[in-house]
């Protein structure tokens, strides 16, 4: 089997891709003992120039040959790739954040999506921020986050439980010792029913909001609904000791889940590679743990990527999240989940895995977003 990999770069986050394909080969060689697959892949840049894209993709699909093509690109990309896809026929499994959503939920035959989920998760935990007397909220993101739709997805949830927003801040400074948030102090020094804030920002810019809010004054009241990045051990590193606020969120996987799955999954890949695992090393890992289910239930045929899809559809994946099943109704792949939570003071987070609840997912499903769509195409966190 001849597994092609289309990986975008990332300024922000330069360990991106190197845990990714080494989570991948770790979990072939080190874990499945597959040494039968071979890997051919191409960089597409931080994946945001269609015609580089289509290019690369045509490469490894018609020119190399590749049986499988997994593909770490953004959503908004896809469109123009589909019929290359659909004239291949092969197996696509497309991998991301989740950050962006599709606003047609029509699965695609041949085309999977394993993702972490950030739009999904940022739908929980806006539904969270929108608990009884937790009404009125200042929303809090960055440029680069705000062109995402994960940010909608906390907005829309949050308001249709019935919450308000009094308020919008978005940074556009480098994220140095000269990001500051004081036009969003100003407005809740001056506004007493705001105390909850609706957060989407990547670790870094998280991590340098944690230590401007700490030394706020009015701290002490707030309660943050943070998105998955910004309860990332890098971003943490910002609440310094003795914070003041509580931050709530959820989160796709984390270290200390008990399962053995996850055990072997950091054995094996801080063994391998003298690095701990990352929210990128898990969908390396769990991309090969798909593919590896292929070979399992195929003898070597493996043109007709439909049928694949089906085959997958019908087993469950032993990943270090808990079990991964495929939602036929959109070709996605669901996971067990993280919700999290860090009190004042304490700097300890507290998590609790649960099962990815079906009634909030189809509801987050259902919640069409209409008429134009703006933001960047770059894969989220490549930049």
């Amino acid at each position: 089997m001849k597994i092609g990999i289309l990986y975008p770069r990332s300024g922000a986050h330069p360990e991106m891709m190197p845990d990714f394909i080494d989570g991948i080969k770790t979990a072939l060689h080190d874990e499945l003992k597959n040494d039968s697959i071979k890997l051919i892949s191409e960089s597409v840049g931080f994946g945001g120039v269609e015609k580089e894209v289509y290019e690369k993709a045509e490469k490894l699909l018609i020119l190399e040959g590749a049986d499988i093509l997994v593909a770490f690109i953004d959503l908004r990309v896809l469109e123009l790739l589909k019929p290359l896809f659909y004239t291949s026929g092969k197996l696509v499994l497309m991998v991301n954040a989740g950050a962006n959503y599709p606003q047609n939920w029509v699965p695609q035959p041949n085309i999977l999506t394993l993702s972490l989920q950030h739009g999904f998760l940022c739908w929980l935990t806006g539904k969270w921020a929108g608990q009884p007397g937790k009404k009125n909220a200042a929303m809090a993101t960055t440029f680069y986050d705000g062109g995402y739709l994960h940010i909608s997805a906390i907005v829309r949830s949050f308001m249709k439980s019935g919450g308000k927003i009094t308020y919008n801040f978005v940074n556009n400074q480098k994220y140095d010792d000269a990001f500051d948030i004081n036009q969003l102090t100003g407005f809740l020094s001056g506004d007493k029913d705001t105390d909850s804030l609706l957060c989407i920002f990547d670790s870094l810019p998280g991590s340098l909001l944690y230590s401007r809010l700490n030394a706020f004054e009015g701290a002490g009241k707030l309660n943050l609904f943070v998105s998955p990045m910004m309860l990332e051990p890098k971003a943490l590193e910002g609440i310094g000791v003795g914070f003041k606020f509580l931050i709530s969120g959820h989160i796709p996987w984390h270290a200390g889940l008990e399962n053995n799955a996850n055990r072997i999954f950091i054995d094996s890949y801080s063994r391998q590679t003298k690095r701990s695992p990352s929210v990128f090393s898990l969908l390396g890992w769990e991309a090969a743990l798909i593919v590896q289910q292929v070979m399992v239930l195929v003898n070597d045929q493996y043109e007709d990527g439909a049928d694949l899809a089906g085959k997958l559809s019908e087993v469950s994946i032993n990943s270090p999240r808990g079990e991964m099943k495929l939602d036929t109704d959109a070709n996605y792949f669901l996971a067990p989940i993280v919700k999290c939570t860090i009190s004042p003071n304490s700097g300890n987070l507290s998590f609790e895995s649960m099962e990815t609840p079906l009634e909030e997912w189809s509801a987050f499903k259902e919640d069409r977003i209409e008429g134009v769509v703006s933001g960047w195409t770059n894969t989220y966190l490549s930049y």
